[in-house]
């Protein structure tokens, strides 16, 4: 072996210690990459070809980076990302400049960029609503500590905005009997020398469980043997129904049997609830005498304080967003006075300017004057009621008092619809008492400024397959929302899916009042089983102060905050090359773009061939 080439065959050997030897210093370098030392032999120029050359040695043709996986090392920062499969970080100098690395060890600066050493990270950024702005060249991740503020229940704009809730109701539960349990006809005086077929005549409103009023005639008929038959009608059927016994009295003028007489209707539950709900009650005669002079028919009187509070309502009904000023629409029903008269009653909104209408009463066909004048109707811009329910009415054709309320009612669609006015008693429940409502639950909401409120609601079986829904803000008065919650024979939600809450924030409070949103049922059912709560969720939270970050495959940053809110913050872009061995090393785990390399291809981890990425690890080299 001549001289030349034993000398060449030393270098090259030299050549692979020195790759081994680096290989081997980085064995615990993350993001390193392990290479190889490649060989070739030399043969001296020569002008023609001759088959008696021997070569003169060898070279070291190449040192080529090996881009295959490394292993993964798992580690207890969140911020240490592992690339699995193809791709490289782009990072970003001081003066601008890009590198790029499998080095997936981050951490924050004092600036709040993710950093490695003194390169940052690029990738997508996020707005303030937690959108990723993906149309823009990617650019350093800064993680911003301010305070992520507070959202009101309902101000989140999405498609299910305010709040959700479902439950199941017991079917086995009794219908709370509300509505009227008793009449009573007082100073009642018969004639006992009364003719066979001499009648007494009376007429007064009841209410059935579910605060829906009915008119009541009762009518007794002297028997030609002797004693009073008792017959009603109700609503005006013109059919009346004898009771199962005659009113009789002894020979001193006293009941003797009869009272109280029983009554009992089966009376459909409210639309679209499948089935009917009985209304039973009692006609009580107590103290009334037959005796000889005349006939003294007394009064009749309805002794349950709920069929004298009497709420109208306007429900699920909307009016244009679009309407010019002076537009008019009007809400139709009727309601029936103490004593069962029935009285035509219109309710009227003119546009007065932008989500302001001015409402005005109709009573019997004529004008109603509203003392005191009534605020005006208003609504937010996400068309939810903000102002002017109830309209209190006093001293209405019959001597009706009640109060008009507009819960019911939106603002946020190009058509008007309506449905007829709900009529009904609404006694509000008793907190205390959980005989006067079946289940209740709370949820905690948030005004604009973050501050957390209790908002409990108290559902009422009034009817069969039928509920009625009262709520309490911060522990005040329960109030009745228009319509019910029903559900159809096989305890499907038919009716009642939603609602629209509005309340007033009781002072001190500097937040935008009311506080208005939407309440979504669905998902509630009706079976013979055990009240309870399958979700409840709202889109309010109080303001709250960024307490870790969390990074997806997907390379999207979460934020996490103390106030229980997730917020996107940005992701992690990769790039990759057409020949990632044509990369320039700089050093520190970082290579530069080059020609031989090709461009810089940008994508997102998981998509097209771009690996994942797995947070809190890091790689270890590639074993050579």
């Amino acid at each position: 072996m001549g001289f030349q080439q034993g000398l060449s065959g030393v270098n090259a050997a030299s050549k692979f210690l020195d790759v081994v030897g680096n290989n081997v210093a980085n064995a615990n370098t993350v993001g390193y990459k392990g290479s190889r030392a490649e060989f070739a032999d030399i043969f001296a120029n020569t002008l023609g070809g001759t088959s008696t050359q021997t070569g003169i040695g060898g070279r070291t043709a190449s040192v080529a980076q090996q881009f295959s996986q490394g292993n993964l090392s798992t580690t207890n920062n969140a911020l240490d990302v592992a690339i699995q499969g193809n791709g490289f970080f782009r990072l970003i100098d001081t003066a601008g400049g890009f590198s790029y690395s499998r080095n997936g060890q981050f951490q924050l600066d004092r600036q709040g960029y993710i950093t490695n050493g003194t390169n940052k990270l690029a990738g997508y950024l996020a707005n303030a609503d937690g959108q990723l702005i993906t149309g823009t060249t990617p650019q350093a991740i800064q993680i911003r500590t301010a305070n992520i503020g507070a959202q009101a229940t309902g101000a989140s704009g999405a498609a299910n905005a305010g709040l959700t809730l479902a439950m199941n109701f017991d079917a086995r539960s009794n219908v709370v009997g509300r509505g009227t349990s008793t009449v009573s006809i007082n100073g009642l005086q018969l004639d006992n020398a009364a003719a066979a077929g001499t009648q007494v005549n009376y007429q007064t409103r009841v209410t059935d469980s579910t605060g829906q009023f009915h008119d009541l005639d009762v009518q007794l008929t002297k028997l030609a043997g002797g004693g009073w038959n008792i017959a009603t009608d109700l609503d005006n059927s013109g059919t009346f129904t004898n009771s199962a016994n005659p009113l009789v009295f002894n020979a001193l003028g006293q009941i003797q049997s009869g009272s109280p007489a029983a009554v009992s209707y089966a009376l459909a539950s409210p639309t679209p609830a499948y089935g009917n709900t009985p209304l039973n009650f009692n006609i009580n005669f107590s103290g009334a005498t037959e005796i000889t002079g005349g006939t003294v028919p007394g009064a009749i009187n309805v002794n349950d304080t709920a069929a004298q509070n009497m709420s109208v309502m306007v429900a699920n009904s909307n009016l244009p967003n679009g309407d010019a000023v002076g537009a008019v629409h009007t809400f139709s029903g009727s309601y029936r006075d103490a004593n069962g008269d029935s009285h035509s009653l219109d309710v009227t909104l003119t546009k007065a300017a932008a989500n302001t209408w001015t409402p005005s009463v109709t009573i019997d066909g004529a004008p109603f004057t509203i003392t005191p004048t009534p605020s005006p109707v208003t609504f937010n811009e996400a068309g939810l009621l903000s102002g002017g329910s109830p309209i209190a009415i006093t001293g209405a054709a019959g001597g009706a008092d009640f109060k008009i309320n507009l819960q019911g009612l939106t603002q946020n669609a190009a058509t008007f619809t309506s449905s007829p006015l709900e009529v009904r008693s609404t006694p509000p429940v008793v907190p205390t008492d959980p005989s006067t409502y079946t289940h209740s639950t709370s949820a905690t909401v948030y005004d604009s400024q973050g501050v957390e409120h209790t908002l409990t609601y108290y559902f009422t079986k009034v009817g069969v397959n039928a509920w009625e829904v009262q709520s309490s803000f911060d522990g005040g008065t329960p109030v009745t929302h228009p319509g019910y919650i029903t559900f159809d024979q096989v305890g499907n939600l038919n009716g009642g899916t939603s609602l629209a809450y509005s309340s007033p924030i009781p002072s001190p409070s500097g937040a935008l009042s009311p506080l208005a949103f939407n309440t979504s049922f669905a998902g509630t059912s009706q079976f013979g089983s055990q009240f309870g709560v399958s979700e409840l969720t709202q889109d309010g939270y109080a303001d709250g102060n960024i307490t870790g970050l969390s990074i997806g495959k997907d390379g999207v940053i979460i934020g996490r905050y103390s106030n229980g809110q997730n917020r996107t913050v940005g992701q992690i872009t990769l790039y990759n090359f057409a020949n990632p061995q044509g990369l320039q090393p700089l050093g520190d785990n970082r290579w530069a773009e080059t020609f031989a390399s090709n461009q810089a291809r940008l994508g997102v981890p998981g998509s097209g061939d771009f690996g994942s990425l797995q947070s809190g690890r890091s790689r270890i080299r590639t074993s050579t």
